[in-house]
């Protein structure tokens, strides 16, 4: 599956706004806020950089920015909750949703999630190399192995014994459009460095966290 890559686009603006958060709302990382009441909001759908990933930071100055002085919504009103206990929902507000946000602007991908409007605006911010699809990761795209819903670092344990027989696609920007999202434990993209300790140490991280 060839991929035709656009030149640069600067894609999704920060929404106007004074920098910092609303009243009683602390922005946690990229797609993690706690509510004024205490709770703990996980965007539902989308993922953001890893702390230690590139645009990690970025991600997480965008969200702020995005909710600044304002009262976001949960979408939907009665979200569920992940094994963490955290409450699983999109935030909306008068600019619109914050994880479609996140995706236009690069700083976020789909994780498993068939919405027609979210793979299109991912399509977009890979084809304008927005956020992290645009940085130069030089020797560190790829290989990956892709499963039906995510794509893996060649050694990631997850597929079982059928990984060997996975093809490899060097391409992440292929997989993206796909839908597919980097897996959540071998974390293979956006590629870390030997100064964040390599995939296994960012891995061990974020399973902390």
């Amino acid at each position: 599956m060839a991929c035709l890559v656009a030149g640069p686009d600067p894609g999704f603006q920060h929404p106007a706004g004074p920098a910092g958060e609303s009243s009683g709302l602390v922005v946690l990382d990229g797609d993690s806020v706690r509510l004024p009441n205490g709770e703990r909001v996980r965007l539902l759908g989308v993922d953001t950089p890893e702390t230690g990933q590139p645009l990690a930071a970025a991600a997480t100055d965008f969200t702020r920015a995005f909710l600044a002085g304002r009262s976001p919504r949960l979408v939907p009103a009665d979200p569920g909750r992940d094994r963490y206990g955290r409450l699983l929902a999109d935030l909306a507000t008068e600019q619109g949703s914050l994880s479609a946000a996140l995706v236009e602007a690069g700083l976020a991908w789909i994780y498993r999630s068939r919405d027609a409007g979210l793979l299109a605006l991912q399509a977009r911010a890979v084809d304008g190399r927005r956020g992290i699809h645009g940085l130069d990761l030089g020797g560190g795209r790829g290989p990956y192995r892709p499963t039906s819903t995510s794509f893996h670092h060649p050694e990631c344990r997850l597929p079982g014994a059928r990984r060997r027989a996975l093809p490899l696609e060097q391409n992440p920007g292929c997989l993206f459009k796909m839908g597919l999202s980097p897996c959540r434990r071998c974390l293979p993209w956006p590629p870390t460095t030997a100064a964040t300790g390599g995939w296994r140490a960012l891995r061990v991280r974020s399973q902390r966290e």
